[in-house]
């Protein structure tokens, strides 16, 4: 009876090497949900949203001003959200090309209260279709 004991409590030992994988693991899924969360950007269109939020998020709007120049030379603009809420918008790249005849437009990037501006990283521009041309001709 003494050896069967002593053999089951062998067998329910944990390993060094068992321990050191199931930390690797979980490590691992750690890691992960972290760098998953932090690249996860909310879709907004609501300025207020963007603002109150205080993280990185994808602003959905319309161009409220032609854009210009600043003197750090960042490109910067007006968005307006669906509301009429304007937000000034800097972008430290140069002016996308298609600028001009932007839809709307998809600033990603987070709001600076110290500067009253929201910083966008990427932006995206949604130009008119070829096919929108093609609508408003056949309806006239």
């Amino acid at each position: 009876m003494a050896t069967a004991t002593s053999e089951l409590s062998r067998q329910r030992r944990v390993k060094p090497i068992h321990l050191v994988g199931i930390a690797i693991i979980v490590l691992a899924i750690l890691l992960g949900y972290s760098g998953l969360r932090s690249a996860f950007r909310p879709y907004t269109t609501s300025i207020s949203e963007a603002v109150s939020s205080g993280r990185s998020v994808q602003l959905a709007g319309f161009l409220g001003s032609t854009g210009a120049y600043d003197a750090h030379g960042d490109f910067t603009f007006d968005l307006q959200d669906q509301s009429g809420q304007l937000v000034k918008v800097t972008y430290a790249k140069p002016k996308p090309a298609n600028f001009e005849q932007a839809v709307s437009v998809v600033a990603i990037g987070h709001y600076d209260a110290a500067q009253r501006t929201f910083l966008a990283d990427d932006m995206l521009v949604k130009c008119p279709s070829k096919y929108q041309e093609q609508l408003d001709q056949a309806s006239s």
